[in-house]
């Protein structure tokens, strides 16, 4: 009988996580003025990586599990975790310096299922159905609508940033395939903690360099605040959610919620910033939303068909 809610728990935490990334970008709108961006994200992940590796051994000793990863699958790890700092992280802030954060929204985030549906289609990992090839380009439209009217603008100028930000879009694709296959073998404790480990020693020669006691002084109480919800909340948290959501849904379905960011990113704006939301910005947040239902809808059916009871059992 908890069969079909459990169904439903990956995809409200994926909600859950853009939801806290979505105010993410606000706060890190905040905290972009003051801090150096590779900066700040090397001290996010250093961090949080005590309060990892302090639940982790509590959490495998408890269940008596090993530290133990095949060499093979830590290597991947260390890979992966490339991927998602320098590969996605600094790789966005560099590219936003050279091109707008509409053409983020549109190159390095909405392309990102679209590149995840055609690797996962050739490695046989999902099957297309009309309501896939329905949604994606209603999404990714409904995408283009909210950035519409925000300095989406493609051309020489700002070529060197889009080729970024599409470039993110595969390295996205991905970690969120490969990822997927080790969350199914290690406990998602062990996998975040190792990411985030060798994530912060990416970054570390860069923060050990640059920062110094005048630098943080300078940083106001916001700019800290900020630091602290990207780095408990937006990092900590919603990475652990993401990836147990990822392992439950696979790389494809999981992809297609990071279209929920532009909306969740828009709604944080007015309520933080006290921004405005446009016409244009509730149509694409309709298209968003439907398109989210038709790509998600397939999943929820096989959930209902697999919970059904059978002709024979209820005779």
């Amino acid at each position: 009988m908890n069969k079909p809610k459990a169904s439903w728990l990956p995809h409200l935490g994926f909600i859950a996580v853009y939801v806290l990334w979505g105010v993410n970008l606000t706060s890190m709108k905040i905290g972009g003025r003051e801090w150096d961006p590779i900066l700040f994200n090397g001290l996010r992940y250093a961090c949080i990586v005590p309060i990892l590796w302090a639940y982790t051994v509590v959490y495998q000793r408890s269940k008596k599990q090993s530290f133990r990863m095949a060499p093979k699958d830590l290597l991947w790890i260390i890979l992966l975790s490339l991927a998602s700092t320098v590969g996605m992280e600094v790789v966005l802030s560099y590219a936003l310096q050279y091109s707008s954060t509409s053409n983020g929204a549109v190159l390095g985030r909405g392309f990102m299922p679209i590149v995840t549906a055609i690797i996962a289609l050739i490695l046989m990992e999902i099957r297309l159905t009309w309501r896939m090839a329905a949604g994606i380009p209603l999404a990714f439209v409904g995408v283009v609508i909210i950035v519409s009217g925000k300095g989406l603008h493609f051309g020489a100028d700002t070529l060197r940033g889009d080729v970024l930000l599409l470039m993110r879009s595969f390295i996205g694709a991905f970690y969120l395939i490969y990822m997927n296959r080790l969350v199914a073998k290690y406990p998602l404790p062990l996998l975040i903690t190792l990411e985030m480990t060798f994530g912060a020693l990416w970054l570390l020669p860069y923060v050990l360099f640059n920062i110094n006691g005048a630098y943080l002084g300078s940083i106001s109480p916001a700019g800290w605040w900020s630091l602290a919800y990207t780095s408990i909340l937006a990092t900590l948290a919603a990475f652990t959610l993401h990836n147990w959501s990822l392992g439950k849904l696979g790389p494809f379905k999981s992809s297609v919620y990071g279209y929920l960011l532009p909306v969740t990113a828009a709604v944080a704006g007015v309520l933080i910033l006290k921004e405005q939301i446009t016409l244009a910005e509730y149509l694409g947040g309709a298209a968003v939303l439907i398109a989210m239902y038709l790509v998600q809808a397939d999943r929820m059916q096989q959930a209902k068909r697999m919970t059904a009871p059978r002709p024979e059992e209820g005779v």
